[in-house]
């Protein structure tokens, strides 16, 4: 996903494909009436995920297989219908609906889709990595292209986020940011966890209970694949080949990150200034200062000073 935001007004059918492509992954879009067309485009990196808002002409996005590959990064798109014209056609695989205004719907970026929309459209749309929403990427991706009504619960309350957060991307300051971004994790995690609720296996269930547990104990320096595996009674084997197949990851990798992408948020984060890096590295478990230093810049290619300066 492209990182900053990203404003592209009154764009043609070209720049809004080249726009979109660029956000999240390889898109064709076509419009009927090409010579009139014209859209707004407002994109930003939210936490983990990309939110963007889309208003304009009427226009068709594709994913089609042509320009799928498997480079491309694994993402949800969720999408808030807001305009109150005609509704929007969407398809993906067998499933086909019409959204309309206050609808939500998703589609799995990975597989080819679909979505129409009419002239005077207004569409917010999130691209979220499937890692970040662990078994449940797989519980929304069972429901593309199904429209989900978003005027009660927790629907409800994911469509007012939605709306005010593309009224404020420009905003978000780096800390808010990743907090503002997890929030929207969860609720995407309410809102459609509600509507129709995961079936787990128990590989899954176990991934879940391990990393649950391990992050409530990120703070212990000796944390490690061996008392992980220890406390849920399998072979450190066991551990890695379990976040290897639902993560894509290592368990010590996973953990690493886990405790770089804190110690990030906090040199980050005004509120901890008074803290030396040693002591923001020491909340998470890392009490190794040359190590860090490596990790950091390997992850996120600035020391530890350069991210405190770079808010």
């Amino acid at each position: 996903m492209h990182r900053g935001a990203l404003h592209v007004h009154r764009a043609t059918v070209g720049e809004l494909e080249t726009a979109a492509s660029s956000v999240l992954a390889p898109l064709a879009v076509t419009a009927p009436a090409a010579d009139g067309f014209r859209a707004d485009i407002d994109a930003a990196v939210v936490g983990c995920a990309l939110v963007a808002r889309v208003r304009g002409s009427g226009h068709t996005v594709a994913r089609p297989a042509r320009v799928i590959t498997s480079t491309d990064p694994e993402l949800l798109k969720i999408t808030l219908h807001r305009s109150s014209g005609h509704p929007a056609r969407v398809e993906q695989g067998e499933s086909q609906s019409r959204a309309h205004q206050g609808d939500l719907v998703v589609f799995d970026m990975t597989r080819p889709y679909r979505l129409a929309v009419a002239d005077d459209c207004d569409v917010m749309a999130v691209g979220i990595p499937r890692t970040e929403l662990g078994r449940h990427a797989d519980t929304l991706a069972r429901q593309t292209a199904r429209r989900l009504p978003a005027d009660t619960g927790a629907q409800a309350v994911l469509a007012t986020f939605l709306r005010g957060l593309g009224a404020h991307l420009d905003e978000l300051a780096a800390p808010a940011e990743a907090h503002v971004g997890d929030a929207l994790v969860s609720l995407l995690l309410a809102a459609f966890t509600e509507a129709a609720p995961a079936r787990m296996d128990l590989a899954a269930e176990l991934v879940d209970r391990i990393r649950v547990f391990a992050l409530a104990n990120i703070a212990d320096p000796c944390l490690c694949a061996e008392s992980v595996a220890a406390a849920h009674g399998i072979s450190v084997r066991q551990l890695h080949r379990l976040f290897s197949r639902r993560a894509d990851d290592s368990f010590v990798a996973w953990l690493r990150g886990e405790r770089l992408d804190r110690i990030r948020r906090d040199l980050r984060d005004p509120a901890h200034d008074g803290r030396t890096t040693a002591a923001v590295a020491a909340r998470w478990g890392v009490h190794d200062p040359r190590h860090l230093a490596r990790a950091l810049r390997s992850r996120f290619g600035e020391t530890a000073r350069e991210l405190r300066q770079d808010r």
